[in-house]
């Protein structure tokens, strides 16, 4: 706001000065806390003069309004009484009544309200400008008037006698500032106006009498709350939201322009919604102004808001907006405010789904995710239809809104299925996950795991042996929900430089940052070992690529000591089982006496795919998917699809390996899907293979060649370009070694590759 004058500006004579007088008292009246802070640190003194300066431009007005109560009560009191009279009496006296109370009050309140700071006394002031009216009006009618009579002449007192109390209000209230306290702890009910009256009827016979003193008071008491509560705005709000909210006339409502109104609004949040429709910008400005500082309207600006916040969610082209949404959505301590942090709390979950379904973009996986989503959503609908309103209504109809997303995406992703042939979830390069991705569950290996880890007097440590590309970092990352729930898996690579950049950084990763060097990392263990046994538990400790911490010992980073503690710790700790997983044999490592540090732990080796296995990744690849043990739907494949006997053919080629079984069924799909057929011939097998030994370059080469350390070990193999057989290899060691790597079928006396992929390999690509 604007004035046309600052206060110390305006003078006792000039239209200017008169024209910001009557604005200032405006302000005075609906925005005081406005005038209290342009007066702020001002000496009394001049603030007594400015309040005087703005009566003095207020006493010709008031003179004016004096005569015309005054002529007005002379005339009612001569007029003869009808129905459609006395309804115009009553009319005349409440509008008067309300008028004159207002003028009161904004004059007295300069006084008796802004220079005490105290915005609620204003209200009190003008309540009192327009039960003074009642008490004065008295005076116009005679003793033989009627009850009703006396009531009709409420408006119509001694203009004179207002005048004057008038302006000693304004010297009380500037001289005694504890003229609003006092007048603030007047109760506005009726039944403080029929005591007052009794006092009035008793104290003097002023007036004639006790009956005279009860209609006097009630209608003081009654005048007071009416001007108190302003209650004659209840005659406007109910034309600006009934039968529909009208939005655009929302300015003229008293809340928008008077920060007095104490009674709140019913429907006044459809008031601020309409009009925040037609004007986003200011209607959040107005919705925020008020829940900010307009406590007693301050709900139906909350209820505004929520409703606003359905309606956004509701116009939304994707969920991830929703969590966006609810970060706004109000929550509190009242039942409405609870529920509302509930709304917030389910809408960030359906976001969160939705973000996840966009990072799948194989419309096999899609699918299920979509259904899930479509079902929280549904329930989220179902939930809340209990809830207060307008929660309960605004957000399931937002709710049928995300719903038809959620479906749009369900059915764009079984649209898809339907046209593509061949569903891929075949991986071969990183360890495989089972939520997403073809795997088979190593039942064998898993059993004797079991056995082990659940021993009754404790597990003496585990080596976990695999060749490479065998699928042993796979089984590690899938053991959760494949163990005993009292088992607790902690997995670890030697691979990540957060534990082999230092011993430190070993000690401190192992122990999740509680110790930092061996004497802690021992200590730690016989703490973890009395909290398991206490609980009943036990800790499967994994570390996968143990071979680094050989390595680390012949680079001087890692001390012998390390495994001196490991072993205590097998030794001592039985909740505690260590398993160590690599791809070399521990008698291959050179650079400590790891046989002699882990003589008493068991060798679990994990074999090549059974061709059962085989099968069952073919036909099932997903059966150990969680998504679909919820959403149901998991895809199968028939075993026709690989071709007349196809799912032998693959075992076979790939020697049961199980990283090259799925490089083989990875590119047997890709193969069909782009050639648009169903099942795979013998010509689109032969041509995938190829492909395969191609595609698998980098692998077969470290199988094949990679590990070839031996002096002429890699020349033996290189003869299996030419020759599908040769003799045994005449160094001992390079024998020892193929054997060890398991590259070679040494039935029938000749030596073969056992991997016939391998050795499409060498003729292509070796």
């Amino acid at each position: 706001m604007t004035p046309p004058l600052l206060l110390d500006q305006i003078k006792f004579l000039g239209w200017n000065s008169h024209r910001a007088a009557l604005w200032w008292l405006a302000v005075l009246y609906r925005r005081p806390k406005f005038l209290e802070q342009s007066l702020a640190r001002k000496p009394r003194g001049i603030a007594m003069r400015q309040g005087i300066t703005l009566y003095f431009h207020f006493l010709p007005y008031l003179v004016v309004v004096s005569i015309l109560l005054r002529a007005s009560s002379l005339l009612l009191n001569h007029t003869p009484r009808t129905w459609l009279g006395l309804f115009s009496d009553v009319v005349t006296v409440v509008a008067v009544a309300i008028v004159f109370g207002i003028f009161f009050g904004v004059v007295f309140g300069v006084g008796a309200g802004f220079f005490i700071g105290n915005g609620g006394g204003i209200a009190v002031v003008i309540a009192l400008g327009i039960a003074s009216v009642v008490a004065i009006s008295v005076e116009g009618r005679n003793s033989d008037g009627s009850a009703v009579e006396i009531a009709l002449g409420i408006a119509f007192g001694a203009a004179g006698g207002t005048a004057g109390g008038i302006a000693l209000g304004v010297t009380l209230g500037i001289a005694f500032r504890s003229v609003v306290v006092i007048a603030g702890v007047i109760d506005t009910g009726v039944a403080t106006g029929i005591a007052f009256g009794f006092f009035i009827g008793i104290a003097g016979g002023i007036a004639e009498g006790i009956a005279f003193g009860i209609a006097l008071g009630t209608a003081i008491g009654i005048a007071f709350g009416i001007g108190y509560l302003r209650a004659f705005y209840f005659l406007v709000h109910p034309l600006l939201i009934w039968p529909r909210a009208r939005g655009s006339k929302y300015p003229y409502h008293p809340v928008a322009w008077d920060d007095l109104c104490p009674v709140p609004f019913r429907g006044l949040d459809r008031l601020l919604v309409a009009f925040t429709e037609l004007r986003p910008l200011g209607g959040a400005a107005e919705v925020e102004r008020i829940i900010s500082s307009y406590p007693s309207q301050r709900t139906e600006a909350l209820r505004a808001r929520m409703i606003l916040l359905a309606r956004e969610s509701k116009q939304l082209s994707t969920l991830v907006g929703l969590e966006e949404v609810a970060r706004r959505l109000p929550q509190g301590k009242t039942t409405l405010l609870i529920q509302s942090g509930q709304i917030a709390e389910d809408m960030g979950q359906i976001s969160s789904s939705q973000i996840r379904l966009n990072t799948i973009s194989r419309p096999i996986l899609r699918a299920p995710h979509a259904q899930l989503l479509v079902k929280e959503i549904e329930s989220f609908r179902y939930r809340i239809a209990g809830f207060k309103e307008p929660l309960a209504s605004e957000f399931r109809a937002a709710a049928i809104e995300w719903g038809k997303i959620a479906q749009g995406q369900l059915d764009e992703a079984r649209s898809i299925l339907g046209r593509e042939p061949i569903r891929q979830v075949f991986r071969a390069g990183d360890p495989v996950k089972r939520e997403q991705e073809a795997f088979v569950y190593r039942d064998a290996v898993a059993g004797r795991l079991d056995q082990q880890v659940t021993l009754a007097a404790g597990c003496p440590g585990i080596v976990l042996y695999a060749r490479r590309r065998m699928g042993k970092t796979t089984f590690l990352t899938n053991l959760d929900g494949f163990l005993p729930p009292s088992v607790a898996i902690r997995t670890f690579s030697m691979q990540d430089a957060a534990l082999f950049a230092s011993m430190q950084h070993f000690v401190e990763g192992i122990t999740r940052g509680q110790a930092n060097d061996l004497a802690g990392l021992a200590s730690y263990f016989s703490r973890e070992d009395q909290r398991l046994r206490n609980e009943g538990k036990r800790l499967l400790l994994t570390i996968d690529e143990y071979e680094g911490i050989d390595k680390k010992i012949g680079d001087g980073v890692f001390p012998k000591d390390l495994l001196a503690v490991v072993r205590e710790s097998i030794q001592q700790h039985r909740q505690i089982i260590w398993l160590f997983a690599g791809s070399h044999e521990i008698t291959e490592l050179r650079h400590a006496e790891w046989p002699s540090y882990l003589i008493s732990a068991r060798t679990i080796e994990i074999p090549f795919f059974s061709l059962d296995e085989t099968r069952l990744l073919l036909t099932d690849p997903l059966k150990y998917a969680p998504i679909f043990q919820e959403a149901g739907d998991r895809p199968r494949f028939a075993p026709d699809l690989w071709g007349v006997n196809g799912i032998e053919r693959i075992h076979e080629e790939a020697g049961g390996w199980p990283h090259l079984v799925q490089l083989i069924a990875e590119t047997v799909v890709d193969s069909l899907n782009l050639r648009g057929q169903q099942f795979a011939s013998q010509d689109l097998m032969e041509t995938a293979l190829n492909e395969a030994a191609i595609s698998g370059q980098l692998v077969l080469f470290q199988l094949m060649h990679g590990e070839s350390r031996l002096p002429g070990e890699w020349e033996y193999l290189s003869g299996f370009r030419q020759a599908e057989e040769q003799d045994p290899p005449e160094d001992e060691a390079v024998r020892r070694s193929l054997l060890r790597r398991k590259l070679i079928d040494e039935s029938g006396g000749s030596w073969r590759l056992r991997v016939p992929l391998m050795a499409r390999w060498l003729r292509l690509r070796g």
